[in-house]
C-alpha cells in the first residue's frame, strides 16, 4: 500500500454518528479508514452511498494524475474488511475512534481483544460515549452511570494498554436540559474525557466537530469519577434550594405564588441566578392540570426513590476519609423522605412549637439572609464534591482538570448552570488550578465572609421554627469546622484513654502519651511495673534451667 493510501483516521462501528464523523473528516480530505465489527460487509455499502453523495462535488477528473485521487474527499473514506487490515491501513501513532459500544461491555472487550494485537506503542482508541440520549425515557437518573472500579475501560488500559504504550480513553457523556435539546436541535453532547492527555489533545480534533468535550482526568476511570461527583454535587445543590423554598412556605407563610416571585428576582439580579433557580420558579407558578386544583408542586409525593448510584459518593467519601456533609445529608434526607407513613404518624406524636413559641420574622429578612445561606451552602456543596475527587486523585494517582470540570458542569443546558459556579470558575482558573480547598480560593473565602451571618441567620431561624434544613445546617458546621483551629476530639481522645488506656499524642511534644486519670489507674499501673519487673527477673533463671546440646 503506498503512502497515498495511508490513512489518519480510523473508525470502528459504522452507527449514524460514526458514519457522520467519518464523512466529515472525509469531505475535510483526511483519510479514514472504516470498519463496522457488527457487519464487515456494512462498510462498503456505506462507503459507496458516501462516494455517491460527494462526488459530484469533487473538484478532480477520474482522468487526472491518479495519485490525486486518493486526496478526493470522495476516496478519502476507506473500507477495511477485518481489524487486522483496519489496523495495517492506519498510519502510527495511529488513531482510532470506537463507536456503538457505550452500552455493551463485552462488545468493547471483544473489539479490543482483537484490536490491541494490531497495535504498536504510542497508538491511542477512544471510546465514545452515548451516542443516541433517552431524554423521554422514564425514569432516565441511571443513564450511562458507571463505577469508576467498573470501568471496562479504565480496567482495561491498566491492565493491558499503559504496559504496551498504548492510550486508551473513554468518553461519558453528561446529562442536559431535555427543553433545551428540543427547543435547540442543534445542540451539542456533552462530554467529559479521562485517559493521557496528549492523546486526548491529539483525538480532539476529530472529536471537537460532534460534540462539547473536555479531558477531566488521566485515567479513563476519570470520567465516571467525574459524572459521580457531578451528580452528587446536583443533588447537593436541589436539596439546599428545596430546603430554602420550604422555610419560605412555613416560616414566612407564603403562598406558591409568592414562593416563584421570590425566585424569579433571585433569577433576575441575585447571588443565586442559575439554571435551577429558574426552573423552580416555573414549577411554583404551575398550575394542576388534573384536578384543576391548586399547583402541580401540591401533588407531587414528597418521597424519592433512590438507586445504587445515589449512595457512591457518599461511600466514596468514607473510604478516602474525607467530609463530605452536606453531599450526605443530602442523601440521608432522601431516606427520610422514603419514610413517608413512619413521619405522618410521628407529624401527630412529636410535638413542635406553636404559637408564642415560634420565633417572628420579617419576609424581607428571610428572602435577603436566604440567597445569602443558599450561597454559601453551594459553596460548600462544590467543595466537598471537588475534595473527594482531589483525594482520589492522589489514591490512583491521577491527574485531574477541576476547572475543566467546572467549565463542563457550568456549560448552559446543565442542571449546575449558574453565577455560582461562573465565579468559582474563574477563582479557580486564576488559582492555575491549585489543588488547594476551593473554601481557600481568596474570592471564595471573601464571599463566604460577607455570607456567613445571613447563612446563620436562617439556620437559626429552621431550628427554631422546627423546620428541617439538613443540608443548610450541615453546610454551616462544615464551614465552622474547617476553619477552626481547635475541634473538641481532644475530649474524645481523652475519653478513649480513660476508658481503654488507648493513648494520645500532644502539641508540640514526640512520642504517645496516656494518663493515670483516676487512682484506679495509678493503681493498676504499678502491678503492671511490678509485673514486668518481676518477670524480667525470672528470665535469667529460666535460662539457667535450659538445657544445651
Amino acid at each position: 500500500m503506498s503512502l497515498n493510501e495511508i490513512c489518519e483516521l480510523g473508525v470502528i462501528g459504522l452507527t449514524s454518528l460514526g458514519q457522520s464523523l467519518a464523512a466529515h473528516h472525509a469531505i475535510k480530505k483526511r483519510r479514514v479508514c472504516v470498519y463496522d465489527y457488527d457487519d464487515p460487509s456494512f462498510a462498503p455499502q456505506v462507503i459507496k452511498e458516501f462516494r455517491t453523495s460527494i462526488e459530484q462535488d469533487d473538484d478532480i477528473n477520474d482522468d487526472d494524475d491518479p495519485a490525486l485521487n486518493t486526496t478526493r474527499p470522495s476516496r478519502c473514506m476507506v473500507p477495511s474488511n477485518s481489524i487486522k487490515e483496519f489496523a495495517t491501513i492506519i498510519s502510527t501513532p495511529r488513531k482510532i475512534i470506537i463507536f456503538g459500544t457505550h452500552d455493551d461491555d463485552k462488545k468493547f472487550d471483544d473489539i479490543w481483544n482483537e484490536l490491541r494485537v494490531n497495535l504498536t506503542r504510542g497508538d491511542m482508541v477512544l471510546r465514545w460515549g452515548e451516542e443516541e440520549g433517552s431524554m423521554m425515557t422514564y425514569p432516565s437518573d441511571q443513564n450511562n452511570l458507571q463505577f469508576y472500579t467498573e470501568s471496562i475501560v479504565g480496567n482495561l488500559s491498566k491492565l493491558q494498554a499503559e504496559p504496551l504504550g498504548i492510550s486508551l480513553l473513554e468518553m461519558v457523556k453528561l446529562e442536559q436540559d431535555r427543553a433545551a435539546i428540543i427547543r435547540e436541535s442543534d445542540i451539542q453532547d456533552t462530554f467529559v474525557v479521562g485517559g493521557p492527555e496528549d492523546a486526548y489533545e491529539q483525538l480532539r480534533l476529530y472529536a471537537s466537530p460532534f460534540a462539547l468535550i473536555g479531558h477531566v482526568g488521566s485515567s479513563a476511570a476519570c470520567a465516571h469519577y467525574a459524572r459521580m461527583v457531578q451528580r452528587a454535587v446536583e443533588f447537593g445543590m436541589a436539596q439546599c434550594l428545596a430546603e430554602g423554598c420550604d422555610l419560605l412556605k412555613k416560616a414566612a407563610l407564603y403562598e406558591n405564588q409568592d414562593v416563584g416571585r421570590t425566585l424569579t428576582k433571585w433569577q433576575e439580579g441575585g447571588m443565586i441566578s442559575s439554571y435551577l433557580v429558574e426552573i423552580s420558579s416555573k414549577i411554583y407558578y404551575k398550575r394542576d392540570g388534573i384536578t384543576k386544583k391548586g399547583h402541580v408542586i401540591d401533588h407531587i409525593v414528597d418521597s424519592i426513590d433512590l438507586n445504587g448510584s445515589d449512595t457512591w459518593f457518599s461511600l466514596e467519601a468514607t473510604k478516602l476519609g474525607v467530609p463530605a456533609p452536606t453531599i450526605t445529608a443530602a442523601l440521608e434526607a432522601r431516606f427520610l423522605s422514603n419514610m413517608k407513613e413512619e413521619r405522618v404518624d410521628a407529624s401527630s406524636i412529636l410535638g413542635a412549637p406553636e404559637g408564642a413559641d415560634t420565633p417572628s420574622v420579617m419576609k424581607d429578612q428571610i428572602s435577603e439572609d436566604l440567597q445569602g445561606a443558599i450561597y454559601s451552602a453551594w459553596t460548600c456543596v462544590v467543595a466537598e464534591g471537588l475534595s473527594i475527587f482531589v483525594a482520589a486523585a492522589e489514591v490512583g494517582q491521577w491527574e485531574v482538570n477541576l476547572v475543566e470540570c467546572l467549565r463542563l458542569w457550568n456549560l448552559p443546558a446543565s442542571f449546575l448552570n449558574s453565577d455560582m459556579l461562573d465565579k468559582m470558575y474563574s477563582a479557580l482558573t486564576e488559582s492555575q488550578g491549585n489543588m488547594q480547598h476551593v473554601l481557600l480560593l481568596p474570592s471564595t473565602s471573601a464571599q463566604l465572609q460577607a455570607t456567613h451571618m445571613s447563612w446563620r441567620r436562617i439556620v437559626t431561624l429552621c431550628f427554631a421554627s422546627a423546620i428541617p434544613c439538613p443540608c443548610l445546617g450541615a453546610s454551616l458546621t462544615y464551614y465552622d469546622s474547617y476553619r477552626s483551629k481547635i475541634l473538641p476530639s481532644g475530649l474524645i481522645r481523652a475519653q478513649r484513654d480513660f476508658f481503654g488506656g488507648y493513648g494520645y499524642n500532644r502539641f508540640n511534644e514526640e512520642g504517645w502519651y496516656t494518663s493515670c486519670w483516676v487512682q484506679e489507674h495509678t493503681d493498676g499501673l504499678k502491678r503492671a511495673t511490678k509485673k514486668l519487673e518481676k518477670g524480667s527477673n525470672d528470665e535469667p533463671k529460666k535460662k539457667k534451667k535450659r538445657k544445651t546440646k
